[in-house]
Parts: C-alpha cells; structure tokens; sequence
C-alpha cells in the first residue's frame, strides 16, 4: 500500500477520535467551532504529508522540445514552460524528463524539428545526429579553470615540451596557474581576478619514455584543479650527417666533438688542397666521399658545407648535391662574406650593419620564443628573408641570422654565424645543444612513417567511447590492433581503403598499451574528471557552432492543447493547520477556563 493512503487512513482515524472526544465533553459551548477547528487542523495536517495537484490547460508545441544539458542555470529555465527534458541527469529544482538516448528518442518522435538547448551543450556524438534540425542554444557562462590547452604528446629527447592555453577565472581572487613536472615545480603565472590569460610554459624533458607533467590550479592555499598532462619522450633518431669543409676551423673542430658525443652518425671531409681531402667517420662506416654524387648523398639526411667549399667543388657535384635536396635532403650552409662565391648560394640575400656597441650578439629561436645566452661575437652580416624564407633564428632586434626555404620535398638553410662554439667556451653547453638540435631538425630528411595512428576523443575518458584511427602507406589487409593484450576488430574506410577503424571503451585510467602491427604505442586515458573546464568550453563551441549552421532551417510548428500539473504550496496547509491547533489550545485553556 502507498504511503499517502496509509496517511490518509490514519489521519481520518485521528479526526474520528477527536470529534468524539469533542462531542462526548460535558462543555457544550463553542461545540460547532471546536468541531470546524478540529476537522481543519487534521486535514491540513495530512495534506502536509500528501502533496495536492492540480491540472491547468496549456498550448505546447509538439514539433519542438526544450533539452537541458549539464550547466544549465535553474533560475534560467525556472519560467520556460511546458515539459522540459535532460539527458541522464537532474537539475536541482527542475522537474525533467530523462532522456537516456537522444538519437533513439529523437528516431520514436518523428514530429520534432526543433531542440532549444541551454546550458553547455551536446556531445559530439550527440550532434551528428542532429542534421536538419532547427536548433536555439543558450549557452551557459564560460566555465572557470582551463578552457584550452595544447601540448606535444610525442616529443624527442632534444626537443623542448611547449604547453600552451588560456585560463579563465571567474572568481573575485587572483589564481596560480602552476606547471609540475616529476615532482619538480617548473613555472608560473597568476591570473587576476574575473579575466582571461593566455599561458605558455617550455620545458626541457630529461627523461626517456612515459612522463606525466600536470597544471595545477591555485587560490590561497586551495588546490582549484590538477590537470594531467601525458607525454611520450623518444630518443632522438639517428640523423646521418655529412660535412664538407674547404678549411678546418674550430667551428667544424667543436661541431664534430659534438655529433660524435651525441652518437650521430657523421662523416666529415676537409678540403687540403686541389683534389685532395682529409676524411673521418664518426658512428658510421667509412665510404669514398672524395667526390659527391648522387647515389653517396642518399645515405644522409643532412649535408652541412660552408660557402667557399660550395663555390670549390665542380657544377656536376653542385648539381648532385641540388637533387637531393629536391628529393629531400637537408641543406645547411654558412656564409661569412657579403659577397656570394658562386651562383648556387647568390640566390639568398644578405647585407651588412656595423657592429653593435657592446660587441655582444643576442639569439632566440622565433618560433619557439626561446632565448640563448648572449655569444661574445662582433656579428656583421645579417640576411635578407623574402615570402618563401622562413627566419628560424633571429637577434634582439629581429634580423635574421638563419633562414629556411623549402625546395622540392627537401628544406635549404642558411646561417650568417660563424662562431656559436663560443658557448661552449662560456660553459654554456644548453645553448650550443639547443641551437644545433633546433637547425639539424629543421633540415633533416623527413622519414615517412608506414602507419600513422589518430586517437579521439582529444581526452579520452573511462567508460567513453575511445576510437583509434590507423592510416597505412598502402591499403592492404587489415591491420592487428591490441589494447592491453585485447584484440580489436578494426572496420575499412569505404572511401578511404587506406584508413581502418576501431573503437574501444577503456576501463582504467592512466597508461594504456596499444599495439598496431606489433609496434607498441602506448596512450594515457583520462579520469572522468580531468579537464572538466576544457571539455565544457569546446561543447559550447561545437554546440554553437552546430547551432549557427542550422538556423537557415525552416520548421514547421503546430500546436496542441494539453495540461501541465502544478502542486499547491505547503504552506497554506501549514498555515491552517497552525489556526485550527492555535484556537483549540485557546479555547480548552483560556476559554474553559
């Protein structure tokens, strides 16, 4: 039996008690009163317990419905009326309909045309169903915390890890926004008071493999958030490097120490008169280097030279050494004179300006915003970029000292310095490794991968769906996918032969092994509760996104007469309830009396 009858049954025993109680007593005064007071006070008592409704008519429009999303602001909706529906959540103060599978119900209600969203949206998932609907979205205000972030999941160990984003505080006290990496604090930045900042950290990972760096959130001494950020440090690929050199020098001398230490493999050939070399292999097999060919360059990735050697070997060898870099090899060659030696290096620019004043040379990488120390070098020669050059490292007042262009699948780069060795004179090694991991890479041969592998969501989560997208060089039979020993069964790409899919729904949070042909890609899988800011920013942005394309739609409206329930407050019950038991204290203490 339900409760509200067993409250029903009791209370009309309790009515019937004190009438008789009231009728039985020798006092007849006042008998009609204490009666009415009696029966009012028990029936407001038992509609305290069981709520009164009622039905009133209204207008709804059947061809439309108002979905409320997580965000979604109660005193927002508080007046919409009609019958309002969320998906698998309630909101606080809002009577909703729950909605378990937004496709499925939207497929059994044909007759709706029209969504009005509020709050911070639909999933992806959700939205790819949504073609050809008219959709209004009220979004709710930007969450506060992280709202968009990026950093290199995969980076070599010579490379710099850069994680950049904007924060978004919408508190009344300044945050801290703090990069953590191995239990070792690396930077900061404070973000006032109900604003907006961009953020950018750069970091030198020092160790090999799995790491995972995080940015936590900071307000006086409350921990706000903690962000993971996972990444994978790889050792960096054996580039094999050729040096032709029309003189020994100690810029050649250092550069070569270096290579060696760092186990490229390096062969370095110095000029000693007409026709006649001094050759070292360094981490690699000896070859006949003594004249440049075709078939001797593809065996590098990067071909280091200075100018006059350049202007001294003969045009067939230029010519060779012009191929290959069209079929992807990397040039690098200095320059020191502001005349060119040949034609082959007259087509880059350059000029010169008198030294500076403190005979001190400041260097930055542009496009990475990182600074080297300053070299003790008189710099002259600068040079000149057009549309096509690219100034990978410029000095404090943004003249180019190293340039790229690109030339045919290969990348050409020149540089105007000639003594960088001098850091390592100054004991700063850092910089000295920084600049010539930053050049070498950027001229390397770029090796073409036989599968690539493409994880979404960008943070996948537990119990969500995980889809890993693998590209092969040739479309073939299908690839082996294994997540954590598991086998997955991935389906071909109709349009795409090339392209196989597989979807995975992970159980465990952090690292995950994935295993595409035998060759192991590891990938980290996100608490539900990471990056909760960022996730509800870009489902506004998709949601408003989706929402602006569909607002050309027409849809047709028809309404229909239906009735909407509402409840009577409880407080005038109580309020009776209150006066009856008032005047029967009253009239058996006073007025008896």
């Amino acid at each position: 039996m339900e409760f509200k009858y067993i409250a029903i049954i009791l209370s009309f025993i309790l009515l019937s008690f004190l009438l008789y109680k009231e009728i039985s007593r020798a006092d007849k005064a006042r008998l009609i009163w204490r009666l009415i007071a009696s029966v009012m006070a028990v029936t407001c008592f038992a509609l305290l317990i069981v709520p009164v409704k009622y039905r009133i008519p209204s207008s709804q429009n059947i061809n439309e419905i108002t979905l409320l999303t997580k965000g979604t602001n109660p005193d927002s909706v508080a007046k919409i009326s009609g019958t309002k529906y969320s998906l698998a959540f309630t909101i606080k103060g809002v009577k909703t309909n729950l909605i378990q599978d937004l496709p499925y119900f939207l497929a059994t209600h044909p007759a709706i045309n029209k969504l009005n969203i509020y709050g911070y949206g639909l999933s992806d998932q959700d939205l790819k169903g949504l073609a050809g609907y008219e959709i209004q979205f009220h979004p709710a205000e930007k969450p506060g915390g992280i709202i968009s972030a990026n950093w290199q999941q995969t980076i070599k160990s010579t490379e710099q890890l850069h994680v950049q984003g904007m924060y978004q505080n919408s508190s009344s006290e300044s945050v801290k926004l703090l990069l953590k990496g191995l239990g070792n604090s690396i930077d900061s930045v404070s973000v006032a008071p109900n604003s907006s900042k961009p953020f950018s950290f750069n970091t030198q990972p020092k160790q090999i493999g799995k790491a995972v760096y995080e940015l936590i959130s900071l307000q006086n001494n409350d921990t706000l958030a903690k962000e993971p950020l996972p990444l994978i440090v790889t050792e960096k690929g054996k580039m094999k490097v050729l040096i032709l050199s029309s003189y020994p020098d100690f810029e050649y001398k250092f550069l070569k120490k270096w290579l060696f230490d760092n186990h490229y493999p390096l062969a370095f050939r110095t000029r000693i008169s007409k026709d006649k070399y001094s050759s070292d292999f360094l981490n690699t097999d000896s070859l006949n280097i003594n004249r440049i060919t075709a078939s001797s360059l593809k065996k590098f990735d990067v071909l280091v030279i200075d100018e006059g050697e350049l202007a001294a070997i003969a045009p067939e060898e230029r010519t060779a050494i012009n191929d290959a870099v069209s079929g992807g090899m990397g040039f690098f060659m200095r320059i020191s004179e502001l005349k060119p030696a040949s034609a082959f290096s007259g087509r880059y620019g350059r000029y010169e300006l008198p030294a500076s004043k403190d005979k001190q040379l400041s260097l930055s990488l542009k496009d990475e915003d990182y600074k080297f120390g300053k070299l003790p070098l008189e710099q002259t020669l600068f040079l000149k970029t057009t549309l096509n050059d690219k100034p990978l490292v410029v000095d404090g007042s943004g003249k180019t000292l190293v340039s790229s262009t690109l030339q045919g699948a290969g990348k050409m780069l020149i540089t105007s310095i000639t003594s960088t060795f001098n850091w390592l004179l100054s004991g700063k090694t850092a910089d000295y490794t920084r600049y010539w991991s930053a050049v070498l890479s950027a001229a390397a041969r770029k090796k073409h991968e036989d599968q690539s592998v493409q994880i979404l969501p960008q943070f996948p989560s537990i119990y969500g769906k995980t889809e890993f997208i693998v590209d092969l060089a040739e479309s073939g039979k299908a690839p082996q996918l294994k997540v954590n020993g598991v086998k997955l069964a991935p389906g071909q790409n109709i349009e795409l032969p090339f392209e196989w899919q597989a979807s995975f729904w992970p159980e465990t949070s952090g690292w995950n092994d994935l295993s595409v042909n035998q060759s192991a890609q590891p990938f980290f899988i996100y608490k539900n509760t990471d990056w909760l800011a960022l996730k509800n920013q870009q489902t506004i942005i998709s949601t408003s996104q989706l929402s602006n394309k569909a607002n050309h739609h027409t849809t047709k409206t028809s309404l229909t007469n239906n009735f909407s329930e509402k409840e009577v407050s409880i407080w005038w019950f109580l309020s009776g309830f209150i006066l009856a038991s008032a005047f029967l204290w009253y009239e058996s203490r006073i007025l008896s009396a």
